[in-house]
This record gives C-alpha cells, sequence and structure tokens, in this order.
C-alpha cells in the first residue's frame, strides 16, 4: 500500500516539474490549437513549420536535427507514468562507456547545426547542454533519471530554431529592403 502511494505522488509530482518546464519552453514536437467549438485548448501532434526565410539546406538540417533529437530523446514511452525516454537514456546505462557514447551521440546532433552557421550564442548554449548532460550521465542511477528529462538533444533543437528563426527573419528583412529599393535606409550624412 505504501509502494502504490509513494508511486501516485512520485507521478504527479514528476508530471508537473515536466509540466512547469515545458510550459515557459517551445515544444518542438506539439503546437497548441483551440478546437472547432472554441472549447478549451488541445494539444494536437504536428510538424512545426519550417521558419519562413531560410534557405533550403537550412531546413533540411533542421529537419535533420528534428528527427535525431526525437530518436535520441522521445521516441519510446512508459505507459504507466507518462515519461517519454529515447536511445539517449537506454545508452547511457551502461556505466562511463554509456554516457561517453551519449555525448558523442550529442556531439553528432551539434555537428549537423553547425552546418547552419552557428553564431556563439547558440554554440556555446550547445555545448553547455551537451556538457551537462554528461556530467549529470556520470552519477550512479540518480545521473540516469536525471539525463532522462534534462534531454539535450531536444534543448539544442530548440536553440537551433529560435537561431534558424532569427535567422530567417534578418533574411526577410534583407529582401524587403532590396524589393523597396533601399527606401527604407537612411544614410548617415541624411541624419546630421
Amino acid at each position: 500500500m505504501a509502494s502504490a502511494a509513494v508511486n501516485l505522488v512520485a507521478k504527479k509530482v514528476l508530471r508537473e516539474e515536466a509540466q512547469k518546464r515545458l510550459a515557459s519552453k517551445q515544444d518542438p514536437y506539439f503546437i497548441t490549437v483551440k478546437n472547432k467549438k472554441g472549447k478549451p485548448v488541445q494539444v494536437k501532434r504536428s510538424d512545426n513549420d519550417i521558419p519562413p526565410g531560410i534557405s533550403a539546406s537550412d531546413a533540411k538540417i533542421l529537419l535533420k536535427v528534428r528527427r535525431r533529437a526525437y530518436r535520441l530523446d522521445n521516441s519510446m514511452s512508459v505507459p504507466i507514468l507518462h515519461v517519454r525516454y529515447g536511445v539517449s537514456a537506454l545508452v547511457g546505462l551502461l556505466p562511463v562507456v554509456g554516457d561517453f557514447a551519449d555525448v558523442l551521440l550529442g556531439l553528432t546532433i551539434y555537428n549537423t547545426c553547425r552546418k547552419a552557421g552557428l553564431d556563439k550564442e547558440t554554440t556555446s548554449k550547445m555545448l553547455f547542454n551537451i556538457g551537462l548532460d554528461g556530467v549529470l550521465g556520470l552519477i550512479p542511477l540518480l545521473g540516469d533519471v536525471a539525463d532522462t528529462f534534462f534531454k539535450c538533444n531536444t534543448r539544442n533543437l530548440i536553440e537551433l530554431e529560435k537561431f534558424l528563426t532569427k535567422k530567417g527573419l534578418a533574411n526577410l528583412e534583407k529582401t524587403r529592403a532590396v524589393e523597396d529599393g533601399g527606401a527604407g535606409i537612411v544614410e548617415m550624412d541624411e541624419l546630421r
């Protein structure tokens, strides 16, 4: 009876913590929509759109990273607890070697992201996520549980999407300025 009560409390606490963390961040796998009657908001599975203004090669990189991050972080679930995990969590169960392999898997995603021409801020955030994931994984058992909830590959995907969105908006602004014939550009001499 006591173990059932502990399981119930743990399930509720873990779910609430996960919802708090995801509520403040963009979830790369789900979008929020209203149903036809305007009733409460429902969550439906959807492939998020490619950010406008990015090149075809950047879109290809984004889709590749989405697929890899999903496989590594969220491809499987525990039905009773509603906790998603992936290959990364399973590999991380192997002492030391598994954690090293997990870091290498994270670096492969980072290497793919680098092809999009990341800035220094995004690069440092991604490498920090991979490093923290590796350090967390070194803690026996508890680290593997923390690694399951940290999901560094999904965090890096979110960072890549933010970067590509900024890049796409900058590209759109450039094309608008060119289409306007430079009408929106003010020379420094004109300000004096």
